[in-house]
């Protein structure tokens, strides 16, 4: 079991190593969160998220508005391969390539340096689990399965975006949702 913890990224610098789809929702959850980061990969397609994109493909006014209060993100892309130099400064990294031997030796290096890392490709090679991010309504919530059942991540995330709707400017009340021992938790707000 791994301990969920929140951090302040606001001004913090943090490298992701790869542009596949893990990486890019995964940069895309960090919008809006991090200070800066950095996208290191041999090919960047243009489907990767924009500084000025919110979590989720929210509405251009929210990253407007968080852009307004100097929420934003700085986005810096180099379109070429690692080079274990893009650790330097780096507070943060995230090695999400689809080659285990590069995310491993990335793993390695953060860890002789001291940099907390996460690398798609084994728990081992992590430090930390990277979550599935629900923001809505002022209220962000991660959510994770010690990496082992990803059906359940996305289960249990449906399950508190639909709780954290707002109807008629309330928030729902009396929700039930069934815990992983069978117990019951009913959430009045």
């Amino acid at each position: 079991m791994y301990f969920p913890l929140f951090l302040d990224l606001s001004e913090k610098n943090v490298l992701v190593v790869g542009a596949g789809t893990i990486a890019r929702r995964r940069i895309r959850a960090l919008l809006g969160f991090a200070g800066h980061i950095t996208i290191v990969a041999p090919r960047i397609t243009r489907d990767i998220p924009a500084a000025d994109e919110a979590p989720d493909g929210a509405a251009a006014k929210e990253a407007s508005d968080n852009a307004a209060a100097g929420e934003t993100t700085g986005i810096t892309v180099l379109e070429r391969c690692f080079e274990e130099e893009d650790l330097t400064g780096k507070d943060l990294v995230l090695a999400a390539t689809d080659d285990a031997a590069l995310n491993a030796r990335i793993s390695e290096e953060c860890r002789k340096r001291g940099i907390p890392v996460n690398a798609c490709t084994g728990i081992e090679a992590c430090d930390f689990l990277f979550p599935s991010v629900i923001e809505k309504n002022q209220v962000v919530a991660g959510v994770n399965a010690s990496g082992q059942n990803h059906a359940l991540v996305k289960n249990t995330r449906k399950q508190i975006e639909e709780l954290l709707e707002v109807r008629e400017g309330r928030y729902t009340s009396g929700v039930r949702v069934a815990g992983k021992r069978g117990a019951d938790v009913t959430c009045n707000m």
